[in-house]
C-alpha cells in the first residue's frame, strides 16, 4: 500500500548523501514542503548538494550566501530569480535549449541522484498525477531515490501526466501551499502593440505563448478571432481566458489536434482550479511539445516574443533579467524554428517603441547588449505600438 510510504520529510533528508544530485521540479510543479526541510535542516549529510532546477521562479530555494556549504543550484534559464547570483558566480546556468533536457537526463550528461516531485492524492487504484509534464517523469526514471511530495492543491493535469505510487521510494504530505504566480496589470502601452500583433494574425493560426505584460494583453486583443490554435511551453491565466473567450479551438492543429498543448503551468489559483481534469490543455514533455520538428508540423505557426531591444540590421536583444547575465537559450530557439520551419509560418518580436525614461528601444546597433537573437536573415515581423 502507497501510504506506508509516507514518512516525515526529514526523514527522507536522512537518506542523501553528500554530493548527491536533486531534481526539483518548476512552478506549480515545485515540492515546497521539501525544498522548505532542505533549506531549515542541520543535518550533517546536506552538503556539497547539487539541485537542479528547469527554471528557479519563486523564494523556496534560497540562493544566498550562507547555503554556500549546503547546496548549488543549476538552472537552465536565470530571467528569474536566479540572475544576479548567476553574475556573481553563486548559482550556475546550464547552457541547453529545454526540448534537449530530458536527452541529458537519459545519458547521464547531467545526472540525477534524487527527484523531488509533486503529486496530487492518488485515487482508488493508486495513480496521481504530475502538474505539467516538463521533465518530470525523466527525472523519475533516472534518480536511485524518487520522492513523491502529495499535495491537494494542485490540479490533475491531462495529457502524459499519470504516474504510479510504485513509482516512488517514499511519499510526504505537502504543508506548504503551491508557488503561485499573480497576473500581470495591463498596461496601455501593451495594449496597443498588442492590437497591432492581433492585427497579423489570421484565424486558424497556432500561436506559442508566454509570460509577462505582451500576453496579458494579446488575451484581450486575440478575442475576437476564431479557431486559433496554441502550442506553448507553459499554460498561463491568460492562455485560459484567451481559451474561454471562444478565440481557441485548437481545430486546425496538426499536432494534439482540439488541444492546447504545453509542458508545465504557472500561473494562479483561479488557473489551477479551471486545470483540473480540463481535457482542453494537453501537456506533453519539453523533448516532445519544445521541438521544433514537431512545433513545425503545425501549420501557420506564429511565436510571438516579447523583445528589449531592436537596430536597423534586425538583431534583437531579449530580456535577460536582472543585471547583464545572459538568460539561457531557454525556449525562444526552438519556437523561432518551429515557427520558421511551418507552412506559412511567422515569428512577432514585439516591444514599445521607447523604454520607461523615454529613450528609444530601436537603435543603429546592439553591440552593448549581451543576450542577442542574431537570425536576422529569417527575421519576419517587428510590432511596436
Amino acid at each position: 500500500m502507497w501510504k506506508q510510504k509516507i514518512v516525515p520529510p526529514d526523514d527522507v533528508l536522512e537518506k542523501i548523501d553528500p554530493g548527491m544530485s536533486i531534481f526539483l521540479g518548476t512552478g506549480m510543479a515545485e515540492p515546497r514542503t521539501l525544498v522548505k526541510h532542505l533549506m531549515e535542516s542541520d543535518q550533517f549529510n546536506l552538503q556539497d548538494l547539487e539541485l537542479i532546477q528547469l527554471v528557479s521562479l519563486g523564494d523556496a530555494v534560497a540562493i544566498d550566501e550562507r547555503y554556500a556549504r549546503k547546496f548549488r543550484l543549476k538552472t537552465f534559464y536565470s530571467g528569474w530569480l536566479a540572475s544576479d547570483a548567476i553574475s556573481q558566480g553563486r548559482v550556475d546556468l546550464i547552457p541547453s535549449r529545454f526540448s534537449r533536457v530530458p536527452w541529458l537526463f537519459k545519458t547521464g550528461a547531467i545526472h540525477i541522484n534524487v527527484a523531488f516531485i509533486q503529486v496530487t492524492p492518488p485515487d482508488e487504484n493508486g495513480y496521481a498525477y504530475l502538474v505539467g509534464a516538463s521533465v518530470e517523469r525523466q527525472a523519475m526514471e533516472m534518480a536511485q531515490i524518487v520522492v513523491g511530495e502529495i499535495n491537494s492543491q494542485i490540479p490533475r493535469t491531462m495529457g502524459d501526466t499519470l504516474v504510479n505510487m510504485d513509482d516512488f521510494h517514499y511519499l510526504v504530505e505537502a504543508t506548504e501551499p503551491p508557488y503561485y504566480v499573480a497576473r500581470w496589470p495591463l498596461q496601455d502601452v501593451y495594449l496597443k502593440i498588442a492590437a497591432n500583433v492581433a492585427s497579423v494574425i489570421q484565424d486558424g493560426n497556432c500561436i506559442s505563448y508566454g509570460i509577462g505584460p505582451l500576453y496579458e494583453a494579446l488575451a484581450k486583443t486575440l478575442s475576437a478571432k476564431k479557431n486559433l490554435g496554441v502550442h506553448s511551453p507553459f499554460f498561463t491565466d491568460a492562455l485560459m481566458e484567451l481559451v474561454k473567450s471562444g478565440a481557441v479551438s485548437n481545430r486546425y492543429k496538426t499536432v494534439f489536434r482540439g488541444k492546447s498543448c504545453a509542458s508545465y503551468v504557472i500561473g494562479t489559483k483561479e488557473l489551477m482550479t479551471w486545470l483540473d481534469l480540463n481535457a482542453l490543455v494537453e501537456f506533453q514533455p519539453q523533448d516532445i511539445v519544445m521541438d521544433p520538428r514537431t512545433i513545425s508540423l503545425n501549420d501557420n505557426m506564429v511565436a510571438i516574443f516579447p523583445a528589449r531591444k531592436v537596430d536597423l540590421t534586425g538583431d534583437i536583444a531579449l530580456h535577460s533579467g536582472k543585471g547583464n547575465v545572459t538568460a539561457g537559450p531557454g525556449n525562444v530557439q526552438e519556437l523561432f524554428w518551429g515557427a520558421a520551419l511551418s507552412k506559412n509560418g511567422r515569428t512577432i518580436f514585439a516591444l514599445p517603441s521607447r523604454n520607461r525614461k523615454g529613450n528609444p528601444n530601436i537603435l543603429i546597433s546592439l553591440d552593448q547588449y549581451p543576450f542577442q537573437f542574431t537570425n536576422r536573415e529569417s527575421m519576419d515581423v517587428v510590432v511596436t505600438e
